[in-house]
């Protein structure tokens, strides 16, 4: 039976994009090919070389045989490359026609433990993080080799998510190369370790509640409004880069008069929306429809969400969870609506208001179920007259 061994060039801070002169958005490439040397070369062959087959993701694959595949001839890496089975998971793929390969669909958990079963030896895998974060998640990784290199990159893909599920590992070796470089290597843990200072530094309520109480002076009840532009990607294209600045300026004068006139804060804006804090439902609310009444008759549509909530404040920026509820209802809008939680459903006041139950959502990153509702008015026009409700 075959082992499924994760094997990675790693930074400090955890980035696995890129490594070599594939294309990263910032143009921070090449830094592990930049602090290779020719210890880090000898394993990287070594390993490859007692390898019996090499598993990939849609991307990697095809940066590996946009690479490898004119260099069959190469040693020592190129041409056992080529000559290894290889195996990459895709749902698009039509075809591969690199030598050796075997696209892989379907349930990805019964597939690769088929494909170990089928493999007498090792299986590497490089690259590919969504593919890791799957493989982690199904606990079909038998053996992880991290090769640390000692730059902070500070932009990329990390290899590890937020909001995965919590495993532990086991050090089984290590090794250190002359250019600075370490070699981690762990087995997956079934267990969570016990060890005696957990007990011993366990906070008392004591510690909590003194914490809290520290933590709580900048926190104060809002309700936060989240907006963007509907479709800014395809209004920007087709306007061309200078009128859409213009336009997109137009906007933030517009959204920051109008969170003025309804007594709210305007805190940021995002790009193509705004983030503003108002001091009651209501007002956040009749915000939301004068400002998408207003931009309407520049062309241009937007979306919102409101939530009411502890906020935590800072210098020039807001945060908590207060926030992120409202920014990941923004998600769940459609075109033109204003979406509410059922907190600002239940606090709002107004005969002209109505809510229209959106259902339960999961909101990513945040706990349970959330009722959303679709708010609306009666009227579309903004009054200018009046703010104080």
């Amino acid at each position: 039976m075959g082992r499924l061994i994760l094997s990675e060039f790693l930074t400090v801070d955890g980035v696995m994009e890129a490594p070599g002169f594939e294309e990263h958005r910032s143009g921070r490439n090449a830094w592990a090919m930049r602090l290779s040397d020719e210890d880090v070369q000898r394993y990287n062959a070594e390993q490859l070389l007692a390898a019996e087959a090499i598993l990939l993701g849609r991307t990697t694959y095809q940066i590996w045989e946009a690479f490898w595949r004119p260099l069959a001839n190469d040693e020592p890496f190129g041409r056992r490359i080529n000559r290894l089975p290889k195996f990459v998971v895709s749902s698009t793929l039509s075809r591969a026609d690199w030598a050796n390969t075997t696209i892989i669909r379907g349930d990805l958990g019964a597939e690769i433990a088929a494909l170990k079963d089928r493999v007498a030896g090792d299986i590497l895998l490089y690259g590919s993080a969504d593919l890791v974060a799957a493989l982690v998640k199904d606990g079909l990784i038998d053996e992880y080799r991290l090769m640390l290199f000692p730059v902070l990159l500070g932009s990329g893909k990390r290899l590890f998510r937020d909001e995965s599920d919590m495993s532990h590992l086991r050090l089984t070796s290590s090794r250190t190369f002359g250019s600075g470089v370490v070699l981690l290597i762990y087995e997956p843990e079934t267990e969570a370790p016990a060890g005696r200072y957990a007990d011993a530094y366990t906070w008392t309520p004591e510690q909590v509640e003194s914490l809290h109480a520290a933590q709580d002076t900048d926190r104060v009840l809002a309700t936060v409004m989240f907006t963007d532009i509907v479709d800014s990607t395809g209004r920007g294209a087709s306007l061309g880069d200078r009128p859409w600045r213009q336009l997109l300026d137009r906007h933030d004068e517009i959204a920051r008069a109008e969170v003025e006139r309804w007594h709210g804060q305007l805190v940021k804006t995002t790009g193509d929306g705004v983030l503003a804090t108002f001091d009651a439902p209501t007002r956040a609310l009749r915000c939301a429809f004068a400002l998408r009444s207003v931009l309407a008759g520049l062309g241009l549509d937007i979306r919102a969400a409101i939530h009411t909530g502890e906020v935590e404040l800072r210098s020039n920026d807001v945060g908590g969870i207060g926030i992120h509820i409202a920014a990941r209802a923004l998600g769940e809008a459609g075109e033109r609506q204003v979406v509410v939680t059922r907190t600002v459903r239940d606090l709002a006041t107004g005969t002209d208001l109505t809510f229209k139950s959106l259902g339960a959502a999961g909101l990513r990153g945040i706990p349970g179920e959330w009722e959303l509702f679709e708010a609306s008015i009666a009227y579309q026009a903004p009054d200018s007259t009046s703010s104080d409700q």
